[in-house]
């Protein structure tokens, strides 16, 4: 049983989930700072840092159990993330900021008015 616990109680310390979603806001405003300075690397490096932070979320919500359209959001933004990645590297600056606001305003209508405050 302790080990049963133990287990649960280590899955669920892996990362702090507010925290998550704090990191997840500064990065977009970063990200779009980032765009708009046409600073390659460093829009590349909070793509891909975003993309594993939705990946996060898609766990979490997946472990939840109650929550398919968060599951399927979060794996929508992974793709989004991606994308801006591809853009950035085509120098396409301009639909990597396209694709950034739309992570941005799609984060703050779909799961934040569903599940917040958790």
């Amino acid at each position: 049983m302790l080990v049963l616990v133990t287990g649960i109680v280590y899955a669920e310390a892996e990362f702090d989930f507010e925290e998550l979603m704090e990191t997840i806001d500064t990065n977009s405003h970063n990200l779009q700072d980032n765009i708009s300075n046409k600073n390659t690397e460093g829009t590349v490096a909070l793509a891909k840092e975003m993309q594993n932070s939705f990946k996060l979320v898609e766990g979490y919500f997946e472990k939840r159990g109650d929550a398919a359209d968060a599951v399927t959001d979060a794996k929508r933004y992974e793709n989004m993330a991606a994308e801006i990645v591809k853009f950035v590297e085509a120098n396409d600056f301009e639909a990597a900021s396209n694709k950034a606001i739309e992570i941005s305003k799609a984060c703050d209508t779909a799961c934040h008015d569903t599940y917040k405050p958790l």
